[in-house]
């Protein structure tokens, strides 16, 4: 009969995060396109992260890369970066799994500018347009060694507030913080001030988008915590 026992299985229809209707301007897609020289973006952006010295390359790991910080491991990504200008909303989804939370960098421009990083296991730090927003949660939420599908979205807006989510779970801050500045992010893993990432990304998007709605982000999260599932 057609279809049975072929031993083929057809995943077309599955639903893919390049299926939002918002605008995907990075996807390093675990198993994807990955050496440790480049990670190709599957975005269709060509915002592939890239490093040309042997000893600033990360370790291929588990179909994405892991970092070593004594090493400087970093990435240029694309030949501008992704530009999310002011009152634009935009939000990255980061698989990942931390050997430390102590101040490392996930997003930034090579410079201590603006940047998007873990400071502590209570904190996320955004620094945008010269404005820097720390986002505090009571009690700790990311602890070393252990995998989290980490969402970071700013609404679009003149207020511009920043919203965090752990696995697929909004989480309440001790305070709301905002920032609707313009922000380039053109480096993966540096932040400037040897504020290197310390461990495994397994995977990342960045949509640049007036907002992504609820549903949404649902799927993108359910996405990337189901295929990680294995991680936790």
């Amino acid at each position: 009969m057609l279809g049975l026992a072929t031993g083929i299985t057809n995943t077309s229809y599955q639903w893919q995060p390049n299926m939002v209707g918002a605008d995907l301007k990075l996807w390093l897609r675990n198993g994807v396109g990955v050496t440790a020289a480049q990670w190709d973006d599957s975005s269709g952006t060509t915002n592939h992260a890239t490093q040309g010295t042997s000893g600033n390359q990360a370790a291929v790991s588990e179909g994405g890369l892991e970092f070593t910080p004594g090493n400087e491991d970093h990435y240029d990504i694309g030949d501008a970066g992704i530009t999310c200008s002011a009152q634009e909303g935009f939000m990255v989804f980061a698989a990942i799994k931390p050997d430390s939370v102590d101040t490392m960098t996930l997003l930034g421009v090579g410079g201590t500018s603006e940047f998007l990083e873990i400071m502590s296991n209570v904190k996320i730090r955004l620094k945008i347009d010269g404005d820097t927003d720390v986002i505090t949660f009571d009690p700790a939420q990311f602890i070393a060694d252990e995998f989290i599908v980490l969402g970071v979205q700013r609404e679009a807006g003149s207020t511009g507030n920043i919203n965090i989510y752990k696995n697929g779970t909004k989480l309440t801050p001790t305070a709301q913080q905002a920032n609707a500045g313009e922000v380039v992010f053109n480096t993966l893993g540096d932040g400037g001030s040897r504020r290197f990432f310390d461990g495994h990304f397994h995977e990342m998007l960045v949509y640049d988008t007036a907002d992504l709605t609820d549903s949404e982000i649902n799927k993108i999260n359910n996405y990337l915590v189901n295929k990680h599932k294995h991680r936790y």
